[in-house]
């Protein structure tokens, strides 16, 4: 009886563990709706990864790149254009209204491709999100409060690069370096 105990609380402790492995390591993904390489990131990056390392990470994107807002968001000025504001707009307010991590990057990995519509809203249509809270977002205050925090987040870090991927809340460059071209080692290097 005691060694079936001791087994237990073994198997219990471990299983603690590991789920704290798994929720050890948070993503944050600062990118830009119409930037060559946060499409390429993307695409070439995060959707590569297995289920498995995907699901033992927590992720957030962050729309906005090296855009600013004028006049606390009356408008704002995107690197790409007018068309890279409205999109970023857009991703912000979609991924708002996603429940789970796994709907948020199929939405993202699929308007973050060359042959997305740029305006976003077809991707959004296959992510299942509610078309008129989402545009109800885009069009009002909301839309405006959410560009306004991605890019209170961003002046935080100051990026120098987009995409740039910051891991447990702190920027690294070199983290950041290899997250361009290996993402998946670091994840795996992270949860040991």
């Amino acid at each position: 009886m005691k060694q079936y105990l001791a087994s237990a609380l073994l198997l219990v402790a471990l299983s603690a563990n590991i789920g704290q492995l798994q929720a050890a390591v948070t993503v944050d993904v600062y990118y830009a709706h119409l930037c060559p390489d946060s499409v390429r990131w993307v695409q070439n990056q995060l959707l590569t990864l297995s289920p498995q390392l995907l699901n033992s990470i927590t992720l957030d994107f962050i729309p906005f790149g090296k855009a600013q807002s004028v006049n606390n968001g009356q408008s704002f000025i995107c690197q790409h254009g007018p068309a890279e504001c409205e999109g970023n707009r857009v991703q912000s307010c979609i991924l708002s209204l996603l429940p789970t991590q796994q709907a948020q990057v199929n939405y993202v990995g699929c308007q973050m491709s060359f042959d997305a519509d740029p305006r976003g809203w077809e991707c959004a249509f296959r992510s299942g999100v509610n078309l008129n809270a989402a545009e109800a977002c885009v069009e009002g205050t909301q839309g405006t409060q959410l560009q306004l925090e991605a890019e209170r987040r961003t002046q935080q870090i100051a990026p120098a690069f987009i995409p740039t991927i910051v891991f447990n809340g702190q920027f690294d460059q070199a983290l950041q370096d290899r997250a361009l071209n290996d993402f998946a080692g670091i994840i795996q290097e992270l949860l040991v």
